[in-house]
């Protein structure tokens, strides 16, 4: 057998993939039914990946052509264009700034599609979907039980708490991916600006991301302490002069510093796309969906994708 450092790149991978297997078997084999379906998946997922690797089109190389080649400078013109006016510098954040290359935790990432991250805001139309979500069932239930405990309660009042119980959650989930765009922050790696999301007396504004900087908010827990939520909010460095300015954009949905920095490599052209949002990417390919969930996938990068499996099928995914 040849010694690591004198395989390729290919017997090298298939090498540690192999090694990989081998160590977890044991574990396996103890492992619960649900455990081995998710297992099963996994070894699913590997072995079309180690077919895309012995076919060589893993490794070829695609052009970079729709990425854009604009400095700072000319991103930041092109975002005064597209805002119709010129920047202002804002007044400076009392709160400590994040760092852009924390990537030492775990969380969920936001939705991606290879040419842009949605990122909703907070407090915003999610929210309130959210809360729609929760409380519309809790007040359908009460309603069925009024109706079937008092007689006196008009039938209505049943027909109306069945409706809550039922359809209105998935109206309100439909509608919430319909409206995703409202409160979407976008960070579009093909222009290498970000789009601010509407507000009640603000419409979108462009900047580039450099002028942004986050600031990790407090951790939201329920009552019981059994799940939480991390919050943040984005603060410009420089605003459009001719826009109504608050001091901080809300976000929600992969609110933390490691999501943060995530954006950050994200935006960066000179590096391909990190597998961090690969499993987000392979969701919305599947579905042919953007990642606003308003329109199909990118036809651009589609080419990265096997069209069969859905599953990415390049190493470096620019």
């Amino acid at each position: 057998m040849k010694k690591i450092e004198e395989m390729t790149q290919e017997e090298r991978d298939i090498y540690l993939i192999e090694r990989a297997k081998e160590r977890n078997r044991k574990y396996r084999e103890e492992a619960t039914e649900e455990e081995k379906e998710d297992f099963a998946k996994t070894d699913a997922y590997i072995d079309r990946e180690t077919g895309y690797r012995l076919s060589g089109i893993f490794y070829e190389e695609l052009p970079k052509d729709h990425l854009h080649n604009l400095s700072y400078e000319e991103r930041l013109s092109k975002a005064e264009e597209l805002n119709g006016c010129k920047f202002k510098e804002a007044k400076s954040c009392k709160d400590r700034f994040a760092p852009r290359d924390d990537f030492s935790g775990v969380s969920y990432s936001s939705k991606c599609d290879g040419q842009i991250v949605s990122v909703p805001r907070s407090p915003g139309l999610w929210s309130l979907r959210l809360l729609s979500l929760v409380w519309g069932p809790l007040a359908g239930i009460s309603l069925l039980v009024v109706s079937m405990t008092d007689d006196s309660m008009p039938a209505w009042h049943s027909w109306l708490g069945l409706f809550l119980l039922t359809a209105f959650p998935l109206i309100m989930y439909k509608l919430g991916n319909a409206i995703r765009i409202v409160d979407a922050i976008e960070f579009n790696r093909h222009t290498g600006l970000v789009r601010t999301p509407y507000t009640l007396f603000r419409k979108p504004f462009y900047i580039p991301i450099e002028d942004l900087e986050y600031v990790v908010g407090p951790e939201v827990k329920n009552a019981r302490g059994s799940a939480s939520m991390q919050t943040g909010y984005l603060s410009c460095r420089k605003y459009p002069e001719h826009y109504w300015f608050g001091n901080r954009i809300g976000i929600a949905g992969g609110g933390d510093a490691h999501d943060w920095s995530q954006m950050n490599r994200f935006m960066d052209i000179t590096q391909p796309i990190d597998e961090y949002y690969h499993k987000s990417m392979e969701i919305q390919f599947k579905n042919n969906r953007n990642a606003h969930g308003n329109g199909p996938f990118p036809e651009v990068m589609k080419k990265y994708f096997d069209a069969d499996d859905c599953q990415i099928n390049r190493w470096k995914v620019w």
